[in-house]
This record gives C-alpha cells, sequence and structure tokens, in this order.
C-alpha cells in the first residue's frame, strides 16, 4: 500500500510586513486548501521560497499549517538542506510539531556521489521515525541520480516511500516506478505533465497549481484515476493554459502571490530576498492572466 497518494499542494509562505510569518495568511490558506478538497498539504517546498527564509520562521510556518489543518490530510514538511545537522534539526521539530512526512532534497555544493547519498538518507532516517520522500530536482538541487539509486535508496532506508520527480521525462518517472515497486509513492513535481505520468505509474502530483485553481487539478487526477482519457486529456489541456501564471518569470514566487491576493485571498505579495519583489508590470501581467480567464 503506497503511503500517500493524490494531489498535495505546494503552498506558498506568506510574509508580513516585517518579514515574519503571517499567519492569519497561513492559516487562511490551509484551511481554503483543505476544504477545497487536495489529498494533502506541502509546507516549505520549492514554491514556499524554503531556501531564502529563516530556521526560526519555517518552524513557524510548520506550526501554523499543521495546527489549522488539525489533521484533515497529511501535512509534508519540505526540508532543503547542505548538510546532515541542520536537516536532522528540522526533521526532530517537524515531527515533533505533528507533520505526517518529509519532503527532502540534498542539494549538492562538494562532489557528492551515490554511496555519499545514500549515507545521508539513512542516517536522515535513523533520527526520525517520519516517512521521507526523496525529492528528484536536478535542476535546482544539482544532485542527480538515477531512478536506479533512487530505488536502491528506498530499498535500503524503509523510511523512504515515495519521491517527487521535478523533472520533464516521462521515461525517467516510469523507470523509477519499475524500479521502486508497486508500494513506493511516485509523484510528479507538476501538474502539467500529470496525464502522461499517471500513465506511467506516478500516484499523483505534489504541485502548485491546487493553489489557484483546487478543482481542476483534482478533476484531472479523478479523470486519470479512473481511466477516462478523453475527459484526461480535456483537462489536461485546460492545465496547460496555467503555465503563464506559474511561470512568467524567472522567481514566479511574488506573482503567484499576487494572484492569490487578486483571487481574494489574505496575502500580501512579498518574497525573502534575494527573490525580486513584484514589479507592476508583473502585477499588471497577473490581472491581465486572470481576467482572460475570467477570475477576476
Amino acid at each position: 500500500m503506497k503511503r500517500f497518494e493524490g494531489i498535495f499542494a505546494v503552498m506558498l509562505t506568506a510574509f508580513d510586513e516585517c518579514g515574519e510569518i503571517d499567519f492569519r495568511a497561513m492559516s487562511h490558506m490551509t484551511d481554503f486548501l483543505v476544504t477545497s478538497g487536495v489529498h494533502g498539504l506541502v509546507v516549505l517546498g520549492s514554491n514556499g521560497e524554503c531556501p531564502y527564509i529563516s530556521n526560526r520562521n519555517r518552524k513557524n510556518a510548520v506550526d501554523c499549517v499543521v495546527d489549522a489543518c488539525a489533521g484533515r490530510v497529511p501535512v509534508i514538511v519540505g526540508i532543503n538542506a547542505r548538510g546532515l545537522g541542520p536537516a536532522l534539526d528540522m526533521a526532530l521539530y517537524a515531527e515533533e510539531a505533528g507533520a505526517d512526512g518529509l519532503l527532502v532534497a540534498l542539494h549538492r555544493f562538494y562532489p557528492l556521489d551515490e554511496e555519499a547519498v545514500l549515507d545521508f538518507y539513512r542516517r536522515l532516517a535513523e533520527g526520525t521515525s517520519l516517512p521521507i520522500l526523496y525529492y528528484n530536482f536536478p535542476t535546482h538541487t544539482g544532485l542527480e541520480l538515477t531512478p536506479q539509486a533512487i530505488a536502491r535508496i528506498a530499498s535500503e532506508v524503509p523510511s523512504v516511500v515515495g519521491a517527487k520527480e521535478t523533472i520533464f521525462d516521462v521515461e525517467e518517472v516510469r523507470r523509477l516506478v519499475e524500479a521502486a515497486g508497486e508500494d513506493f509513492c511516485v509523484f510528479t513535481g507538476m501538474s502539467f505533465n500529470l496525464l502522461p505520468t499517471m500513465t506511467v505509474g506516478a500516484c499523483g502530483a505534489i504541485c502548485p497549481l491546487p493553489n489557484f485553481v483546487p478543482r481542476l487539478v483534482l478533476d484531472l487526477y479523478e479523470a486519470c484515476r479512473n481511466g477516462d482519457r478523453e475527459r484526461a486529456e480535456a483537462l489536461q489541456g485546460e492545465v496547460h493554459t496555467y503555465a503563464p501564471l506559474l511561470a512568467s518569470s524567472p522567481t514566479p514566487h511574488a506573482m503567484q502571490k499576487e494572484a492569490l491576493r487578486l483571487l481574494g485571498h489574505p496575502i500580501n505579495p512579498a518574497v525573502m530576498s534575494p527573490l525580486p519583489q513584484l514589479t507592476p508590470e508583473q502585477a499588471a501581467a497577473v490581472r491581465g492572466f486572470l481576467a482572460s480567464k475570467g477570475m477576476v
């Protein structure tokens, strides 16, 4: 049995005017997503500016989301650390806070071979009882393992129960599904290839689009799961039309927050330095896009 499956929304991290966690906004978005029907939440994922947030604010974000979720769906905490010590510190905090799992990316600074990566995940797993998802995001972490290497980690570290594959190569997703076995949960890291990845065995998506159109992504997932190919293709086509919202700038976090604000959510578009703040041109582009979809 897979430990996790379905559509997990990667939450944006909301900040107040002083750069601290905006508890009201984070609680609101947690409740909005849960009541919209998502199967789980990820806090402090790459969509949540995780590398640029202070340790204090990371912990405040975890507390806020876990408390607001109140056990209604699983909450997975993203860990993006360059060393075992910081990763263990965050893992232990997430466990004590009541989180349900960890999404762990290992950022490469020095060269790391397969044995070093395996040792990192083994020692992290020894320090926490939470299940772990391997985060495969080579364009951002600088670390690239083969599907066979990831499957080996899962076989030797039982706590590693799945992986998030933020890659475009559907064939590579298929190879991981086949190598890791039926109980291993392989998620795509984007909704834009949900149909083809579920066709080769992925169990869902861990992605940002549900923040804006949760029902669309959930309907696509259900169509894929039910084998309704015609409906799934139509919904996948509609999902593709939201690409400008998620990829219109090199760092779209501020644009996504502006979209949420325009959709009526109590969040401001501030992002953590060195991410660039929202420009007037970007704000206008977001409003224009939402208007073109009839959303504002």
